[in-house]
């Protein structure tokens, strides 16, 4: 009875509630109270029936005990017959327990919760698969350490080195992808490997070629798909230029980048006016340049549409406007990246929602702008800052009162002209 009955005191009991037993000869099971003691009270809460065998099983438990996720602390019925719980409960993977009232002595309610062999069992499990992933790492970093890459890549050979040199706590835990959990971060690992296994056999590829040449199977060109636009930005990020230097000359799918104003590519040429498009594709194949002076980087279309309604106000404060559709992709940012760094452009307007995410938005936008720009930021009530972490300063005070979308304050030719000139 001491392992069930330590089971019980460090996993079954809240504060205050203590373990009384009941004396019985009969049955195969333990019977006890829940009682709650604290200097001015005492009650009976519960009752529980708890096995008697001392040996852990080390079978595997019935599915639909995996299935119905019982807790340590929160009673819950399992749908199944009389028979199977009663063997369940006599192998130690339940235990019953029957709620009282405030009488000590009538049911409330009655369900089961976690005995001490599921616990252990899903503990067992559990330690294995870290077990498991552990050694993944370690083979992934022993792939990583095949691979030799040109000078030019100096960078990002710096950061795969990195990545081979830690052990897999601190590969859970470092800040440079960003707040990632572990599964996503494996898989990170694992697209870095895959494409740096492509490209020792081929110099271009697509995006859907990553998984598929890697794992060989059906569904191995989707693997990568769930998490492609962060994965591509991180990947930009470690190798401080485009996936395009890697061979990576198109990305399975077409992402369009709405804006207005005036560029000229090599293939392409758009002017103020209307509303177009530009592709991921198109940027993997094209250089953009602008004549306009202003770049405004807006959070969402209905911005793009009313500014590009006002063709005079475009072309008389020489705008281009932007619009990064709630979240900067990897074509965003080279977009971007090629506009800002044009000698026509004296300052980059930034203007998203004031919430957590148009926070964030703004930053990222902030941070792919050369360093040399005039940056402002458009606060809701028409207030221009002409600092980031001022502007950070501002809506995070807002946002504990208050969160408001960009629609709501549209502005007008007068407004947006005021802000230019600022």
């Amino acid at each position: 009875m001491c392992q069930w009955k330590q089971y019980i005191e460090e996993h079954l009991l809240k504060k205050h509630e203590e373990i009384e037993w009941i004396d019985a000869e009969e049955d195969d099971v333990f019977k006890a109270y829940i009682v709650k003691r604290t200097p001015r009270t005492y009650r009976r809460i519960a009752r529980l029936w708890v096995s008697k065998r001392t040996n852990v099983t080390t079978s595997k438990p019935d599915d639909i005990l995996i299935k119905t996720r019982l807790s340590t602390r929160k009673i819950k019925r399992i749908s199944a017959d009389s028979n199977a719980i009663h063997d369940w409960l006599l192998a130690g993977w339940i235990v019953r327990k029957v709620v009282l009232s405030n009488d000590g002595r009538t049911p409330v309610s009655e369900g089961y919760l976690m005995g001490p062999a599921l616990f252990n069992y899903l503990e067992n499990e559990k330690q294995l698969k870290i077990q498991q992933q552990e050694n993944r790492f370690k083979n992934y970093q022993q792939e990583l350490r095949q691979v030799v890459l040109p000078n030019e890549f100096n960078r990002f050979q710096k950061h795969i080195d990195y990545l081979i040199s830690i052990d897999y706590q601190t590969f859970k835990q470092d800040s440079f992808l960003k707040d990632w959990p572990v599964s996503k971060r494996m898989r990170f690992l694992e697209f870095l490997v895959a494409i740096l296994t492509l490209r020792r056999s081929k110099s271009t590829f697509d995006f859907k070629e990553i998984g598929a040449f890697y794992f060989k199977e059906i569904g191995g060109s989707k693997v990568f798909d769930r998490y492609k636009d962060e994965f591509i930005t991180q990947l930009e990020t470690l190798l401080h230029d485009s996936p395009k230097t890697l061979g990576l000359m198109s990305l399975g799918s077409i992402t369009p980048i709405y804006f207005s104003g005036s560029i000229k590519g090599k293939f392409a040429t758009y002017h103020i006016g209307s509303l177009h498009a530009v592709t991921d594709v198109s940027l993997l194949k094209d250089r953009f340049e602008t004549d306009n002076k202003t770049i405004w980087l807006v959070e969402n279309r209905a911005i793009l549409t009313r500014m590009a309604a006002s063709p005079k106000f475009m072309q008389h404060s020489d705008s281009l406007v932007i619009c990064l559709d709630g979240h900067i992709r990897s074509a965003h940012r080279q977009f971007i990246k090629q506009l800002s760094n044009c000698s026509s452009v004296e300052q980059v307007i930034i203007w998203t929602d004031y919430d957590e995410s148009g926070l964030s938005i703004a930053y990222d936008a902030y941070k792919i702008l050369p360093g040399s720009l005039l940056v402002k930021w458009i606060a809701r009530d028409g207030q221009v800052y002409f600092d980031y972490q001022q502007y950070s300063n501002w809506l995070q005070k807002e946002l504990q009162t208050t969160k408001r979308e960009q629609e709501e304050i549209l502005g007008d030719e007068n407004e947006w002209t005021k802000w230019i000139n600022q």
